[in-house]
């Protein structure tokens, strides 16, 4: 039996939705029966890959946002390039590669 142990706070998660959208969002805390997340973005394709659009246009950006789980039929956590993608999105702040050691 496998049991998922649950998300970490600010842990950002992929959704796959019943409805077919895919949401990536910062979770915040989960309960029983709700995802709580904070600025969740729908996947959406581009010609240049990946793109994300902000999920709740009229919703107040810092507002936490309720996922019901009997609306999810899976979840994981993203890939080290979406997750660097969306705290750029979300954020404005872009993250500089990790360097290397000159010797």
């Amino acid at each position: 039996m496998l049991v998922n142990k649950g998300y970490d706070a600010d842990s950002i998660v992929c959704f796959k939705l019943v409805n077919g959208d895919e949401i990536i969002a910062k979770i915040i805390e989960e309960t029983p029966e709700n995802f709580i997340v904070s600025r969740p973005c729908t996947v959406m394709p581009t010609q240049q890959g990946v793109g994300l659009m902000q999920s709740m246009f009229s919703g107040k950006i810092n507002s936490n946002i309720n996922i019901s789980r009997q609306h999810v039929m899976m979840h994981c956590p993203v890939v080290p390039e979406i997750e660097t993608h969306y705290l750029e999105t979300t954020t404005g702040i872009k993250q500089i590669p990790k360097g290397r050691i000159i010797t």
